[in-house]
């Protein structure tokens, strides 16, 4: 799930419907920009119109590692594993595993 949490309203809804839906044992791909990113995507799509303004509009929050740790801890049957910041710290990627 690539850029996806950012612009959901309820974001562990989502993760409680992909872990119904996983298989015991799966992983989850996630990446979500970080609260690093907000002020360069903004300046980036506002000012230099050069990223959706749209898009960039769309997003309801923004993200670190405690938040995502907290986030996918309210889903009992997900673990959050490894966790990364690339991209000079605007983006996270997780690797989320779904119990056996």
């Amino acid at each position: 799930m690539l850029a996806v949490l950012e612009h959901l309203h309820h974001p562990q809804a989502m993760l409680e419907e992909i872990a119904r839906v996983l298989k015991p044992n799966g992983i989850l791909l996630l990446t979500v920009p970080s609260h690093l990113a907000k002020p360069v995507l903004e300046f980036l799509a506002f000012r230099l119109k050069i990223v959706s303004e749209a898009e960039i509009a769309d997003h309801k929050r923004y993200y670190n590692k405690r938040d995502l740790r907290e986030l996918v801890a309210s889903v009992p049957e997900l673990t959050l594993t490894k966790h990364k910041y690339f991209q000079l710290g605007m983006n996270n990627f997780c690797i989320i595993h779904k119990r056996a």
